[in-house]
Parts: C-alpha cells; sequence; structure tokens
C-alpha cells in the first residue's frame, strides 16, 4: 500500500509545479499587455492583446458554437481555481 502514498506524494508535487508555472504564465501575460500598451507592439513584434482578442473571439466570436462556449467555461474554472 505504499505505492499509493508515493504516487500521491507525486501527483501533489506535479500538480503545485503546474499551478506555479500557471501562476507565472498568467502573471507575465499581465505584464506583457501593459508593455504592449504603454509601448505598442514595436521591437519584438508580439501582439499580446490581438493574440487573447483571437482567442477570445474563437470562444464567442462568429463562428462560435455551443462547444466553445462550453471550453471557455472549463478554461476559465481552470484558471480560477485556487485550491
Amino acid at each position: 500500500m505504499g505505492g499509493y502514498k508515493n504516487m500521491d506524494n507525486v501527483a501533489s508535487k506535479l500538480k503545485e509545479a503546474i499551478g506555479g508555472l500557471t501562476q507565472i504564465l498568467i502573471g507575465a501575460i499581465g505584464l506583457l499587455v501593459v508593455v504592449q500598451v504603454v509601448f505598442g507592439t514595436g521591437g519584438g513584434g508580439i501582439d499580446i492583446i490581438g493574440n487573447i482578442t483571437s482567442v477570445v473571439n474563437s470562444f464567442i466570436g462568429s463562428g462560435a458554437s455551443l462547444a466553445s462556449i462550453v471550453a471557455l467555461l472549463i478554461v476559465m474554472s481552470v484558471l480560477g481555481r485556487k485550491d
């Protein structure tokens, strides 16, 4: 039965790592949005606001379906979890 404890420990560590990485990426996206608002898309050519707009349009834009709305709800619930 010791194997289950080890698997639980590995799963817990992996969940923590993924959660930490997700928080870092969300923070980076916020920073990139601010940088683009202040400096424009200039140097790096990264259009983070355009990319976010494109993702949102794919969920709720003209070609959206019930499946895309369900997918959006799933993404929002995963990103909104704090446990």
